[in-house]
């Protein structure tokens, strides 16, 4: 019964705000895009800093990490790619069923890693983002646009985003010993402005899991549903096969105890938001995708309480 109770606890807030957050958007106007972007460019990269400067993180394990995503990534194209023959799918058909195996790590999988397991495994799951973001960015632009032969294109995309900057930086000061200031106790007037800083960052920090539920649920309010095989097949796929593939790959790559739990939770979100928006700029079948990602939140109310609950029952 506690273990229900732990999955209950972890889940249900999830729900929860997006839900409230899909309600809103449904019956006032509400600019998705700014706080989008807001998100992407301000708090996420605070998000990334804050966690990752606070706890010691061994580069054998963001190696191991790195690893295990690219692992299940291209296991999950092979696995779609051949499905996707086998449905006859062609050109845009094909390109934005592939695209359906990318995770929503981040709005989906932050929440549910820091309720389930807590904050203090927060800095794994934020380096999960950051590998998972960075295939995102490059190879699902790929994939969008394929035909296009734009791979360099979408690799230097990738830098535009100031996540990728706050993770190295945070990386580099961990190498060099650095540590944020804790109190006003250590003295100095740098340490005083160091602190300082650290709280506004700490500040949006703290608003990033809140806003990317919201962002979350007021992006399903926009979404219009296809009930097509093809929809519910990739959502089978996403939700059902991607965990048996992450766990094989984190014993693959020696990852152990909470370490995999955290992976295989996180990697088994449902399929990522911005796969929806990939759709409409890159005119790659958006009404399959955005229904991809609905239906896939919709079902991962089944499958992800299931899943944590094993994991919290047999996992590290």
């Amino acid at each position: 019964m506690s273990t229900i109770l732990a999955v209950a606890a972890a889940v249900v807030p999830v729900f929860l705000v997006a839900g409230a957050a899909y309600l809103v958007r449904r019956r006032c106007p509400l600019d998705v895009r700014t706080l989008s972007t807001l998100n992407l460019y301000l708090l996420i990269p605070c998000l990334v800093f804050s966690g990752l400067s606070r706890r010691v993180i061994e580069w054998g394990l963001f190696a191991r990490y790195a690893g295990a995503m690219a692992a299940v990534t291209f296991a999950m194209l092979a696995l779609l790619y051949g499905v996707s023959r086998l449905r006859k799918h062609e050109g845009a058909q094909r390109s934005a069923f592939l695209l359906t195996q990318f995770p929503n790590l981040g709005n989906y999988g932050l929440p549910v890693v820091l309720f389930g397991f807590g904050e203090a495994v927060l800095p794994l799951a934020i380096i999960i983002l950051v590998c998972g973001s960075f295939l995102q960015n490059t190879m699902g632009i790929y994939l969008a646009q394929r035909s296009r032969h734009v791979f360099l294109g979408a690799l230097k995309r990738v830098f535009l985003f100031p996540m990728i900057y706050a993770f190295c930086l945070a990386l580099v000061l961990q190498r060099v010993g650095w540590r944020p200031p804790t109190g006003l106790e250590e003295t100095g007037v740098f340490n005083s402005a160091l602190l300082t800083v650290m709280r506004a960052v700490d500040l949006l920090a703290d608003a990033a899991i809140p806003v990317q539920l919201m962002l979350l649920g007021a992006k399903l309010a926009e979404t219009r549903l296809d009930t097509g095989a093809d929809v519910f097949i990739a959502c089978a796929l996403r939700l059902a096969i991607a965990p048996v593939l992450a766990l094989a790959a984190a014993w693959g790559v020696g990852l152990q105890g909470i370490e995999t739990s955290v992976f295989v939770l996180q990697v088994s979100a449902p399929t990522a938001v911005g796969m929806a928006a990939f759709g409409v700029q890159f005119e790659v079948k958006p009404v399959f995708l955005a229904s991809a990602v609905s239906w896939s939140f919709l079902f991962s109310m089944i499958t992800v309480p299931l899943l944590l609950y094993l994991l919290l029952q047999f996992g590290g």
